[in-house]
């Protein structure tokens, strides 16, 4: 759903996940960084730039909790924070920051 632009229902079926994922865990950490992910690139979409901007904040702040050196289901931490600064570049880009 988050490559196919689908935030919301990407959003939906992530909090099932993110629901059934130990408390503590990095899996919990990666889930909710996923959710807060998909809410601020349809944050953006809305035109809500700074509700986007805080929301990445929120993902960078679960992942620093997540080990880089491994897979977590799948992902690698690296690349999610990737996808946060496209999302944050395209921020400053709705704000005129660019």
């Amino acid at each position: 759903y988050f490559d196919a632009e689908y935030f919301w229902e990407c959003h939906e079926v992530l909090e099932a996940v993110w629901m059934q994922a130990p408390e503590g865990s990095a899996e919990r950490d990666m889930v909710q960084g996923l959710i807060q992910l998909a809410n601020a690139r349809l944050k953006l979409r809305m035109k809500r730039s700074n509700a986007a901007q805080r929301l990445c904040g929120m993902v960078l702040a679960h992942l620093a909790r997540c080990p880089v050196d491994r897979a977590i289901l799948g992902l690698m931490v690296r690349d999610v924070q990737q996808w946060v600064t496209e999302t944050k570049k395209a921020v400053g880009a709705a704000k005129g920051d660019l």
